[in-house]
């Protein structure tokens, strides 16, 4: 897969809450960043400090992958990461309305995305049909997250996710697990990385 990959624009969508100063999730984005630098074109963006549409459209071209960091609220996207999306997801760049089937105009073509969540739902509440998603796993819990992108065009890698952040944070853990994940999906898995 490198061979495939010059550029990887990593998103930190945390944001500041009653339970958080978003340092879960700016931990695993440094994780990211640390672990990939090393072998390609880093760009990024923490949409808490703020971000200009245009530089953002411009970092999405440029990208091979789109690495996405942001903790589940409310089973949905922070309002922050909502927000930029619909000021940066624009007609032109991300998708026009083709003669197609529903959802065959994305512009975002041979491009993926690798999403990365931190829930405060333990991993037990998945995979298990008498848990609380219904048997559903982590990914299949992001369906419009995940639909979004696919309507631009893009196509996934395997996600990760981090669970029980608030009770039970295991920060440590799950950023080695992070990493690991990062060095398989990327190809990296043979090389010394940063970690």
């Amino acid at each position: 897969m490198r061979d495939d990959i010059h550029t990887v624009f990593i998103i930190n969508g945390a944001e500041n809450s009653a339970h958080s100063q978003g340092n879960y999730n700016r931990g695993l984005t440094t994780t990211a960043q640390e672990t990939l630098a090393p072998h390609f074109k880093i760009l990024t963006t923490e949409i808490a400090k703020g971000y200009d549409p245009l530089e953002e459209i411009e970092k999405y071209k440029q990208a091979n992958i789109v690495i996405y960091q942001y903790p589940v609220y409310w089973f949905m996207v922070p309002s922050s990461l909502k927000k930029y999306m619909d000021e940066v997801f624009t007609y032109g760049d991300f998708y026009i309305y083709s003669d197609g089937p529903y959802g065959s105009g994305g512009l975002m073509q041979g491009k993926k995305i690798l999403i990365s969540t931190s829930w405060n739902a333990p991993q037990e509440a998945f995979h298990d049909t008498d848990a609380f998603f219904d048997g559903m796993a982590p990914e299949e819990a992001i369906l419009a997250m995940r639909k979004a992108h696919q309507y631009c065009g893009f196509q996934e890698l395997p996600h990760f996710s981090a669970h029980n952040v608030v009770k039970d944070p295991q920060f440590e853990t799950n950023n080695s697990r992070f990493a690991v994940h990062l060095k398989k999906t990327f190809g990296l898995d043979d090389m010394t990385v940063a970690a």
